[in-house]
C-alpha cells in the first residue's frame, strides 16, 4: 500500500539566503597510497567495477572507504556522462579488508542521455548528532540538445538525493522543467522514516541547491510520497 503521510516542508524561496557551505564539510578523498586501496586489497575484498573517487570517513562505528564508479562512456563538450553509475560502502577491517555495507546502481536509461555524480554536493556529517556519519549522495540525469551537445540547464532532467540513516537508504527523485507543471519531487517511504531532523536537513539541501542553481527542484509545500522502484 502506497504511503499517505503528506510532508510539511518549508517553501524553498524562505531558503533563499541559505549558503549549501553552512550545510556541510567537504567530502574527504581517501588518502593517497592507502592500503585498504590497493589493487590487490580491492581485489581480495571483491572490488570489481572500476573507480574515480574514493572518498574516506570515520565515526563512532569504525572507518569506512565509499567507492565510485562511473563508466564515462558518454562523454559530451559539457560534462562527461555515464551510461550507469554505482555506489558502495565498505567498512575498513583490522586486516584492511573492505566488507561492503551498501551499495547503489543506477543507469540513464531511455529517458536520459547520460547520468554522473554530483561529488561537490555530497556530505559525510553526523547529521541527528547519534555518533554515525549519515552519508548523502546525490547525481543527476541529463537531456540531449541538437548536435551533439547536453543540456546542463538547471530546469533540465533529473535529479536523486540518496540518504543513508543508520545503514537504511532514503530517496528523493526531483524532476524539472521549464514550467512550474513539469516540476515534481517525491520521496520514498525511506525518506519519511528518517528521523525529523535529518529530514529537515534535506529540505535545506533542496534549498541550497535551488538558490545556487545547481537544480530546479519545485516550489511545492510537500512531497508527493511514492514507492521506490524495484531494483533500486
Amino acid at each position: 500500500m502506497q504511503l499517505k503521510k503528506a510532508l510539511a516542508l518549508a517553501c524553498l524561496a524562505l531558503l533563499a539566503g541559505w549558503s549549501h557551505a553552512q550545510n556541510t564539510a567537504a567530502p574527504r578523498e581517501c588518502a593517497a597510497g592507502a592500503p585498504f586501496l590497493s589493487a590487490d586489497a580491492l581485489k581480495k575484498s571483491g572490488v570489481e567495477f572500476p573507480l574515480f573517487k574514493r572518498y574516506c570517513y570515520t565515526d563512532k562505528s569504525g572507518s569506512y572507504a565509499l567507492l565510485l564508479g562511473e563508466k564515462q562512456d558518454r562523454p559530451f563538450p559539457e560534462e562527461l556522462l555515464s551510461s550507469a553509475v554505482h555506489a558502495a560502502l565498505y567498512k575498513v577491517d583490522s586486516d584492511n579488508l573492505l566488507t561492503r555495507q551498501w551499495a547503489i546502481r543506477d543507469f540513464a536509461g531511455e529517458q536520459a542521455v547520460g547520468v554522473n555524480f554530483r561529488t561537490r554536493l555530497f556530505e559525510f556529517t553526523d547529521i541527528d548528532g547519534d555518533g554515525l556519519v549519515d552519508p548523502v549522495l546525490v547525481y543527476r540525469f541529463f537531456e540531449p540538445e541538437d548536435d551533439g551537445h547536453v543540456n546542463v540547464d538547471p530546469f533540465s532532467g533529473r535529479a536523486k538525493i540518496i540518504a543513508f540513516h543508520q545503514g537504511r537508504k532514503a530517496t528523493i527523485h526531483a524532476v524539472t522543467g521549464q514550467l512550474d507543471g513539469q516540476r515534481r519531487t517525491t520521496g520514498n517511504s525511506g525518506y519519511f522514516a528518517l528521523p525529523k531532523t535529518v529530514q529537515r536537513h534535506l529540505v535545506k539541501k533542496m534549498g541550497a541547491m535551488y538558490s545556487a542553481r545547481q537544480f530546479g527542484f519545485d516550489n511545492s509545500y510537500g512531497f508527493a510520497p511514492q514507492k521506490e522502484p524495484a531494483g533500486r
